[in-house]
């Protein structure tokens, strides 16, 4: 039997995109262009939110949205690799960090299309991991067990949850 245990509220979380969308706009202030690149569903939900934030904060970025669904059979979605300027910054984002096997898995596509500049958000990060993967950006950043994973689910945009499972 597992237990669950709230990590943050709705409210929370949104203070957190806010936050992390502040952290991106300083990073990246200079830019007039923006590649998210959001892993699977929960990414890309998370990736709208940063965007409709940075949208407030640099009204003159354009940021291109590309899905890439990992999970299930490597298939680009939406604003593809090829169809980006090398030259603009990237940000892979995702909702947990776990091992960083998927994220090496993009991150490794990205840099081998050649882009200058890569980071990486994550809204909660594990401090266990098999894959040297650096989170940039980071909602939460929790030490767990390894038996122990997080959650974020988003199904309910009215009441965003991230948990411990």
């Amino acid at each position: 039997m597992s237990t669950r245990t709230n990590l943050k509220t709705h409210n929370e979380i949104r203070l957190i995109f806010q936050r992390m969308a502040c952290e991106i706009a300083e990073a990246f202030s200079d830019e007039t262009d923006l590649y998210f690149v959001a892993i699977n569903q929960r990414g890309m939900a998370i990736a709208l939110e940063l965007n409709h934030e940075l949208d407030r904060i640099l009204p003159n970025c354009n940021v291109s949205l590309g899905n890439i669904h990992v999970a299930e059979d490597y298939r680009w979605e939406g604003v593809v690799p090829n169809m980006v300027a090398l030259t603009t910054p990237v940000i892979m984002i995702d909702d947990v960090i776990h091992s960083g096997g998927t994220s090496m898995q993009v991150l490794v596509d990205l840099y081998e299309h050649g882009f200058d500049t890569i980071r990486t958000a994550f809204l909660a990060e594990r401090e266990h991991r098999n894959f040297p993967i650096k989170a940039d950006f980071v909602g939460l950043s929790i030490a767990t067990t390894l038996q122990e994973h997080v959650f974020f689910n988003n199904e309910n945009l009215g009441d965003l949850q991230l948990y411990l499972i």
